[in-house]
């Protein structure tokens, strides 16, 4: 055999070899975007055509044994980074699968339990609780698996069941020998309440409730309809989801997928509003999360505003320090004349006009109220703003390119959603095939400062935001306009 031949040989070994992996590499893409129907079929009937150009070639140079060397180098040529794309591609495809699959369409929901002594207490940990006395609240939705769980726990317990949460927070500040379980939600709104209150208390244990929820079909075609999401942003000490906390951001945005526009309405934590199927006392809007959960959050904004809400995304606080910095920070604007010092991290200072900040002062950012005469109304302003500026910088191809795995990593785990994978899939394939841009627009309801009884609260009067209702009719509005309703 001639050297020519010889080389040739060699050659069509290597090109043959280059174009088995770059078939298998692009037939593995087919098949995963196939699976996910993220891609329109136009884009999806240009990928088929590549495969058959890779067929194409393989018979017409690469089997043919009388291609010139420098054919089988083209062919070489156009292989190499053809793998290198659809490798790339596939891992990014097939994170994303994980990542849905795992996050949407929320399937359990935790409740999160607080064993809570008396500082004072000879009672140091879970064990000295063993023939005690134990105090709960009579309104819990998991009542038999919590007793179960404390009895797996607590040997001999006798428990004894309060109809107010309040009083039994209250009698374990004041009592050396109460022991009590409750809500880590309820929890938390007693430690925002009372700064002192850790001082006075110590938390032994926690117990977590882990159920099975069912969600139903929304009915909303999400490429055609427009749609309301409820955020949902928990501040939590346990950094986990428990399905009753406070809800310190309360922001409906409305999608509407055939105009691209998407408006936030912005309610203030401590807005004063009748909780959904409750009578009596009003309460702050961010306690309905406690009394029951994200469904009774979204009731009581359907009953303010009279639309219906489908959808729900519940956040952490820690997802926004950790995706802030997953794509190197933000540039947020101070609209003040002069610089402050965060309340919740003095160590974030924003200078007037522009900085950029990454994820701790983004997030101390979002929670400033104390440098604005405005107060809680501007926190929801500097809210929708940092969301804004996630979403654009998350959105820009720049970031997505060199950032896609640490943004995923970032969420995993910090959000729950009862959005489906298919509805999320349908949006992108309609983004991807019309590629237009989105407009956001922005609306702060607004209030006077008030002192009053509230229903999770009756005892005490607590710091409220008496709703200006006039506010409230303009966002009625502004949301039925943005559902094509008016």
């Amino acid at each position: 055999m001639s050297k020519r031949k010889k080389k040739n040989t060699v050659l069509r070994i290597i090109s043959g070899f280059l174009w088995l992996l770059a078939l298998i590499s692009m037939g593995y893409l087919c098949y995963l975007i196939y699976t996910a129907n993220i891609l329109p079929t136009k884009y999806y009937m240009i990928l088929v055509g590549v495969m058959v150009f890779l067929i194409l070639m393989f018979i017409l140079f690469i089997r043919n044994k009388n291609s010139r060397a420098w054919i089988l180098i083209i062919c070489d040529i156009i292989f190499i980074p053809l793998i290198g794309i659809t490798y790339f591609a596939n891992d990014k495809l097939d994170d994303t699968l994980k990542f849905l699959k795992d996050n949407l369409n929320a399937k359990y929901e935790t409740n999160i339990y607080n064993v809570v002594v008396n500082k004072n207490s000879n009672i140091n940990s879970i064990s000295d609780l063993n023939n005690k006395t134990i105090k709960l609240v009579n309104d819990m939705d998991d009542k038999t698996l919590l007793e179960k769980s404390i009895n797996k726990k607590i040997k001999n317990s006798k428990l004894e069941y309060s109809e107010n949460v309040a009083e039994l927070l209250y009698e374990v500040k004041d009592n050396i020998e109460t022991i009590i379980i409750v809500n880590s939600g309820n929890y938390d709104a007693m430690v925002e309440e009372d700064q002192e209150y850790t001082n006075s208390v110590k938390v032994l244990d926690t117990i977590e409730i882990k159920q099975r929820i069912e969600n139903t079909s929304t009915g909303v075609d999400v490429t055609e309809d427009s749609f309301i999401v409820y955020l949902s942003g928990i501040d939590t000490r346990s950094g986990k989801l428990p399905a009753k906390s406070l809800s310190d951001v309360n922001i409906l945005l409305v999608v509407n997928p055939t105009e691209k526009k998407i408006l936030m309405v912005n309610t203030p934590r401590d807005y004063y509003v009748q909780l959904h199927g409750k009578t009596g006392l009003k309460d702050k809007l961010t306690h309905a999360g406690l009394v029951g959960g994200v469904n009774m959050s979204m009731s009581t904004l359907e009953d303010l505003y009279e639309i219906k809400v489908p959808y729900y995304v519940r956040v952490n606080f820690n997802a926004v320090v950790k995706l802030v910095d997953a794509i190197d920070g933000i540039t947020l604007y101070n609209d003040q004349t002069r610089s402050f010092s965060c309340w919740t991290d003095r160590d974030c200072v924003f200078k007037p006009g522009n900085n950029n900040v990454k994820g701790k002062c983004a997030l101390a950012f979002a929670r400033e109220r104390h440098a604005y005469t405005e107060g809680d109304r501007h926190r929801g302003e500097n809210q929708e703003q940092v969301i804004q500026k996630i979403i654009e910088k998350v959105t820009s191809s720049k970031t997505l390119i060199s950032k896609y795995s640490d943004i995923l990593t970032s969420l995993n785990g910090t959000f729950e959603t009862n959005i489906t994978t298919e509805e999320i899939t349908s949006l992108v394939k309609m983004q991807i095939d019309d590629m237009s841009g989105w407009t956001i627009d922005t609306y702060n309801v607004s209030g006077s400062d008030l002192y009053a009884y509230t229903y999770s609260y009756p005892s005490r009067e607590l710091y409220v935001m008496n709703p200006n209702l006039k506010t409230v009719e303009e966002a009625k509005v502004k949301l039925n306009q943005a559902l094509n309703k008016n």
